[in-house]
């Protein structure tokens, strides 16, 4: 989601949907002071915000992000390296992108690689994959109109089946490729509602 994260209660409650998700990059970057401080601040606002969402919240952070979210609720979840059951549904979510910037959500892809061979035995058809870096060659031009994705995230999707895979990551190409689903707009004001019997989607933009 790409929406005010204050907003995102509303369009929960009024959409009555079972779960939020979010897809890395929570927190903001100052214009001047030190980052970390600041990122710090941040994640408490936000955490106490989703902490009064009127559903569960299912998150992992983003290359963007230096700190991760204070532990608030048992409804406000970091998927990263778990399963998350929904119904006949599941949750498994990924945080780490290749090295990009620096940040400490980033990892390179034998590391990657490893993580993933550990985490793939939770995958499978009735599971959505949330990570927030996209799978190589889809939905995964950046800078340069260069690949980004990695190669170990495809590898997985290919061999599990997932029902469908969320991430960010990448502004440039936002929309849908088959189940794989790139939510990382950026500066503006959008959310995906997805329907997971049908893995039908409605991007809801504007005011919300």
């Amino acid at each position: 989601m790409c929406v005010g994260v204050g907003e995102i209660a509303g369009l929960a409650k009024e959409r009555a949907v079972d779960a939020v998700v979010l897809a890395g990059d929570l927190l903001g970057w100052p214009e001047t002071g030190g980052v970390e401080a600041a990122q710090t601040h941040d994640a408490q606002i936000v955490a106490d915000i989703l902490q009064r969402m009127p559903c569960p919240v299912l998150y992992v952070m983003g290359n963007d992000d230096l700190v991760e979210l204070p532990p608030q609720s048992s409804r406000v979840i970091s998927l990263h390296g778990r399963r998350w059951q929904l119904g006949a549904f599941n949750f498994v979510g990924y945080q780490y992108s290749l090295p990009f910037m620096g940040g400490v959500f980033e990892r390179p892809e034998h590391k990657i690689a490893e993580d993933l061979e550990a985490l793939a035995a939770s995958v499978d058809e009735q599971t959505v994959f949330v990570t927030h870096s996209p799978a190589y060659k889809i939905l995964d031009r950046g800078f340069f109109d260069l690949h980004a994705g990695s190669t170990s995230i495809l590898e997985l999707i290919q061999t599990r089946h997932p029902r469908l895979h969320i991430h960010g990551h990448i502004h440039e190409c936002v929309g849908r490729e088959g189940i794989h689903l790139n939510v990382g707009t950026y500066g503006c004001r959008r959310a995906v509602l997805v329907d997971l019997d049908s893995r039908d989607d409605e991007v809801i933009v504007g005011d919300l």
